[in-house]
């Protein structure tokens, strides 16, 4: 397959084609100006002679006094070999001939006396070589009534000759004009593309570990500015998205060596001395409550990568959010109890959402705020039009959340505790599964917490 042409031969080529198509434009108006203008010239001057010599004719008795005065009347068209001057009689008779070159003269038709003679009256023929010819033919009178015509013509190959050259001088010109246009053309795009392939060098060094680096555009053009900068917000991204995933790769590496470690600690120490049968049966109800740990996590982290996938279908149906609160209260209500805590509802509303992802956001944030709330408190789900969107919020009592912790609660197995040691209940996953339903669903998520007040989680949809 052939190669695409480079930027800077396709910009070559496109100024190439402009500047001949500009040279060919101008190149035919002037010389159809300088066409024009020297046949223009000749035109008038037949027509003056014609209109002279009929003039002078009148002004003659007869015919043998026409004859007396033929040098005067061929002095009006000497001065160019190519002009010719031919006066006959009623009869066709020659009276006076004046052709240098002896090309055909034509007295056919006749401008009749008294119309004025005028260029639009010029007549053009050609001899028996193919060179045109330019004249016109009036009738004169003389005194004695005696009608003769006169043809006065003018030879158009000394014309023709010199616009052949014209034109050869002027498709010469051209060719050399955009010989120095390709030239010229093909040296200032390198030149202006120089940032370009400079920029080009610079992107060659960037790679996975060097993600730090970033183009510099230096005197380029504006154009090449805004790419520059376009492509280093791009490694902003692919930098802060790297980063992201190395943390994420570390955080799920931590979470998944904790549950392997007690695995396989466990199990060595129960092989280190035969033990009772209770003590084995003890011993697999750990391992199964470290494989649910392990199985939440990967189901978690699983939902993410689905998440994050542009394809990624939701199944949009009209919910009444108050009776979707009160099944969710109920299922967490052993939960609830078992902590001591009271959970109510307030509020109605009907939001369009996908069912099994509603649910579980609200869940997750109910599991947390069954988390943190103390006994004997009270959690409580609200649900509210607010300014044309639909607000679900999860508030409950408790120490707060600090401040400095707020702008990365929702990040990926981020914990407030960095010693983890709320671990085996939590993969530091749930609220980032809570964000990323509701960008799913075109809405946020946000949090207030006020020190030993209270925490509220608010969720925002769309409104209908």
């Amino acid at each position: 397959m052939m190669r695409s042409l480079s930027l800077s031969t396709r910009l070559t080529a496109t100024f190439t084609v402009i500047t001949a198509v500009c040279f060919i434009l101008v190149g035919w108006l002037l010389y159809r100006a300088a066409e024009q203008r020297i046949y223009a010239q000749d035109e008038t001057n037949l027509v003056l002679s014609a209109r002279h010599l009929r003039r002078f004719v009148a002004e003659l008795d007869s015919i043998a006094d026409l004859k007396a005065h033929q040098d005067r009347m061929v002095v009006s068209v000497l001065g160019d070999p190519s002009n010719a001057l031919r006066i006959v009689d009623d009869t066709g008779q020659i009276i006076a001939d004046h052709n240098p070159t002896g090309f055909p003269v034509d007295l056919q038709p006749a401008v009749p006396t008294g119309q004025r003679i005028l260029t639009s009256m010029l007549r053009t023929w050609r001899d028996d070589h193919g060179l045109s010819i330019r004249g016109v033919a009036v009738t004169g009178q003389l005194r004695d009534g005696t009608h003769v015509t006169i043809a006065v013509a003018r030879s158009l190959a000394d014309r023709e000759a010199l616009l052949r050259h014209y034109r050869r001088d002027m498709a010469l010109r051209l060719l050399a004009g955009l010989i120095a246009a390709i030239v010229l053309s093909h040296l200032l795009v390198r030149r202006a593309l120089r940032p370009l392939r400079s920029m080009a060098i610079d992107a060659a060094t960037i790679h996975a570990q060097s993600l730090h680096k970033r183009l510099t555009a230096g005197n380029a053009p504006a154009e090449l500015h805004a790419l520059s900068g376009a492509l280093n917000d791009m490694l902003d991204r692919l930098e802060g998205g790297f980063a992201r995933v190395w943390q994420f790769t570390v955080d799920l590496a931590h979470d998944l060596r904790t549950p392997i470690g007690n695995l396989r600690g466990t199990n060595e120490v129960a092989l280190a001395h035969p033990r009772t049968p209770a003590e084995y049966q003890a011993l697999l109800g750990s391992n199964i409550e470290e494989c649910d740990r392990v199985s939440r996590t990967i189901e978690s982290v699983l939902f993410l990568a689905r998440a994050d996938n542009p394809q990624f279908a939701l199944q949009r149906a009209p919910l009444d959010v108050g009776t979707e609160l009160e099944r969710i209260t109920e299922y967490f209500e052993g939960l609830a109890s078992e902590a001591g805590v009271h959970i109510k509802v307030q509020g109605r509303a009907t939001v369009h959402a996908d069912r099994d992802l509603f649910r579980r956001a609200v869940g997750n944030l109910l599991s947390n705020a069954l988390r943190y709330t103390p006994p004997g408190e009270t959690i409580t789900l609200l649900a509210e039009r607010s300014d044309g969107a639909v607000m679900i919020a999860v508030e409950n009592p408790g120490e707060g959340i600090p401040p400095e912790h707020l702008a990365q609660l929702f990040d990926r197995f981020y914990r407030v505790d960095r010693s983890r040691n709320d671990s085996a209940n939590s993969t530091g996953l749930g609220l980032s599964i809570v964000k990323s339903i509701m960008e799913l669903h075109g809405g946020r998520v946000s949090v207030d917490s006020q020190p030993h007040g209270m925490t509220r989680f608010t969720l925002w949809f769309p409104g209908d």
